[in-house]
């Protein structure tokens, strides 16, 4: 008759170093394997959300460009220094404004400016230029120079390596050489380190020299 008090030696045998090396090794490795997913997650959902970021910038600066390259008005800004004769509707050619590539200025309408309150006029004189890598849009807050004024900077975009226009009157133009009148169309083509060559085109409205 067997003992009740006496235990197996089989039941009670337990795990070998062995096996438990096996398991701590087999562990670890389904561990790296969740670590290395979890990883690839979180740098695609960064990439991701850069991506979105810079898509949402370009469509930002797009939409300033359009707005001001739409409403282009045919208007010379008087400058100190400057002979009435020399002035332009329109300026634009490689190196201007201390441009690393090509720069443009000119005048546009539609400057919100609610019930006439604050001391300037509907138009805006901006220019554009590429500047350390960036795509910048300068404006002043006068349409003719003051003594002293300096334009506002405003980045529209990084990552710029290249930027250029062209105007189309009869065919593409790198210059514009009137002074009273507009071209039909200006183009503006830019290189971007993230979304390669972006180029738009805007139709000018013609219409004659606001003094």
């Amino acid at each position: 008759m067997s003992n009740p008090n006496r235990t197996d030696k089989k039941s009670i045998q337990g795990f070998t170093l062995l096996e438990v090396l096996i398991a701590i090794i087999i562990f670890a490795m389904m561990s790296l394997a969740a670590y290395q997913v979890l990883q690839g997650v979180l740098r695609s959902s960064e990439i991701s959300k850069t991506h979105s970021e810079r898509l949402t910038e370009l469509q930002r600066a797009m939409l300033i460009i359009e707005q001001d390259f739409t409403q282009i008005v045919a208007r010379k800004s008087r400058q100190e220094g400057v002979d009435k004769e020399e002035l332009r509707a329109l300026t634009i050619g490689k190196g201007l404004f201390s441009s690393q590539d090509q720069g443009i200025e000119f005048n546009r309408l539609g400057w919100t400016n609610p019930l006439n309150l604050l001391p300037r006029s509907n138009i805006l004189r901006v220019r554009y230029i590429l500047q350390d890598g960036q795509l910048q849009r300068l404006y002043f807050l006068y349409p003719d120079t003051v003594s002293g004024q300096q334009p506002e900077v405003q980045v529209l975009l990084k990552d710029i390596e290249q930027l250029s226009f062209r105007v189309w009157s009869n065919g593409w133009k790198e210059s514009w050489s009137p002074a009273e009148t507009l071209p039909q169309g200006i183009e503006i083509n830019f290189t971007s380190k993230y979304f390669a060559n972006i180029r738009r085109v805007f139709l000018v409205s013609s219409g004659e020299v606001i003094e």
